[in-house]
Order: C-alpha cells, then structure tokens, then sequence
C-alpha cells in the first residue's frame, strides 16, 4: 500500500451528494452520455459511503473502495477503470473548490494500462486494395471512399465522423481542417489538418448532395448540415449513425477481401491504428502525433512508437500522402 500521506476529511453524507451534484453541473463541455455515466458510477461511490461509514478521503479509503469493486461488486478491469475515474475526477473537482487538499485517488489506479494495441492495423497492400475496390461512379462509393480516407488521413474516430457537419471544413491559407467534436465532448474544440487527398474526396461527395433551385441556382447543403448521411431506406439523408458507420467500414472490408481470415481483428479502429503508425514512420513527433490523433495521454502515443517499422511505408512513400498536410 501507498504511504498515506492525506488529512483526513470527514463529510456529511449531505455535503457530498452537495459536491456531486455541483461537480456533475461543471461539466458543460461533456457530452449527455459522459455525464450519465459519471453520475452512475458516482451513486455506487455514495452508496458505498454511506454502508463503509469510515471514508474520509485517504489513499487507504480509496484502495478500499477499489477492493469493493473488484471484489464485493465481481467488476471487471474495464468497468473498475471506469468509476474509479468518476472517483479521481470529484475528488480532483473538490480540491479546486478548497475542500481536499490533495487528490487521493490519483494514487490508486483503475485497472492495468494496455501495453500494446489489441487491434491490428491495414498493410500497405490492404491499404490500395480497399481504395480501390470501392467503386466511386456510384454516391454511397462516393461517401464511404470520403470516410475511409478521413479515418485514415485524420486518424477518425466512429463518433467524430458522426458528429460532423459540412460547415466543419475550415481553411487557413493554403491549408484545411476540420473542427472535431472530440470523445466525451459536447463543443467541437479540436482542429484537425486534413491531407489534400481526403479533402478531394470529400469535396467530390459533398458535389453529389448539391440541389438545383426553381431558378436553376446549384445550392451547396447547408453548413448545418451533417458531412455525412445514410442512404438507407429507413434513415435516407439523414445523419449517419455510429452503427452506421461502423457497418459501412465494416461491409467494404470485407467486399475488398482484406478482411478475410482475421474477423475478430479487423475494425474500423484499424483505420485510426495505421493512420498512427503511418504518422510516427513519417516522422512525427510525440507531441505532433498526440495533437493530430487528440490522444491526452502520452503512454497511448508511446504504443504507436512501438509499432514503427511494421508498415514499412518508406517503400511506398505515394501511401504517405495520405496522412501528408504539407
């Protein structure tokens, strides 16, 4: 066990529910979804205060609860990680506003840090063989070669690309990005340099949603409007879903073939995994790549370090103008 080193801070069961409560209200860049589940994981905190009757914020009171989890509570790695990040982040919020000194759960981890991807990346062979085999002439070819190549040029994930709207594309001289909602966000905070060959891709799809008015006049679709939509019959035009989404990475991975033989490897994340390691092998930096790939935790940008060299894309330098904004 860890030195205790904290003063006890003995609360009334009011005044914590008084410093949840206005913790859960602080959170007005959090998405309704973070939110809820911040708030569930805090009323199995409260109710194991009010049965534990001796939690006085100490690294020993917050071990114990831990122990509680993984044993009374029989949660796995996954969801301990979980409350015990709903636990750090109040106790955080009530050091700020003068109630804790110190931040006890900061000591106790939640559960065990992936020490390597679990899902595998697209080799540079799968790479142009999935390109290619999406037949652009057609509009929903025309939409999932936009997506594919902004998973794969912007390092996207399945909920940036659903939240996006057509008035993200911003320019800034010669260059463009995106404005990007990132995860557990509610504001789009996050601008994200878009390769050339993905804005062409993108450009060419948002060509096919354009409207002719009464007068003849070709009308863009408005900014508001979302960058990508489904075309199937029960959702026709509007806003993709993630289920969506995932469905069409997943249908042309496996309409290519690179998806044969590893199902249970193979995701859209792989799409966001080997924009990583194609970043690192041309030559950025950590903070280049954590900026890029809005990763805030620098031992997850380490992993993509630990793959370099594995696409050898040095042998085909025309794959790095994927992920290239220069």
């Amino acid at each position: 066990m860890i030195e205790d080193v904290f003063q006890p801070v003995k609360l009334k069961l009011s005044e914590l529910l008084r410093h949840r409560d206005n913790y859960l209200a602080s959170l007005t860049t959090k998405r309704p979804e973070t939110i809820g589940t911040y708030e569930r994981s805090l009323r199995e905190f409260v109710q194991f205060f009010v049965k534990d009757g001796r939690f006085m914020f100490r690294v020993r009171d917050v071990e114990r609860y831990r122990k509680h989890l993984a044993v009374t509570k029989k949660m796995q790695d996954a969801s301990i990680a979980t409350y015990m990040t709903a636990l750090r982040r109040l106790c955080q919020y009530m050091v700020e506003v003068g109630v804790l000194e110190k931040n006890p759960a900061k000591r106790v981890h939640g559960s065990p840090r992936a020490k390597q991807h679990n899902r595998t990346f697209l080799t540079l062979d799968e790479i142009q063989t999935l390109l290619n085999a999406i037949d652009t002439s057609t509009t929903i070819g025309k939409r999932d070669n936009a997506l594919i190549r902004l998973m794969l040029g912007c390092a996207c994930s399945e909920v940036e690309i659903t939240a996006m709207d057509i008035g993200d594309i911003r320019q800034h001289g010669k260059a463009s990005f995106l404005l990007v909602q990132g995860k557990g966000k509610s504001i789009k905070d996050e601008r994200v340099p878009v390769p050339q060959e993905a804005l062409h891709a993108l450009h060419v799809y948002l060509a096919t949603r354009y409207t002719t008015d009464p007068q003849g006049n070709i009308e863009p679709p408005p900014p508001e409007a979302p960058m990508f939509v489904s075309y199937s019959n029960r959702s026709m035009g509007k806003r993709m879903t993630i289920r969506g989404v995932r469905e069409a990475v997943m249908l042309r991975l496996k309409e290519s073939g690179v998806q044969k033989g590893r199902t249970r490897r193979l995701t859209p994340f792989s799409l966001r995994h080997t924009a990583g390691i194609l970043m690192v092998e041309s030559g950025a930096s950590v903070e280049e790549l954590m900026e890029r790939m809005r990763i805030t935790w620098r031992p997850t940008a380490m992993l993509y370090f630990q793959q370099k060299g594995k696409l050898r894309s040095d042998q085909r330098t025309d794959l790095r103008e994927l992920i290239s904004v220069s």
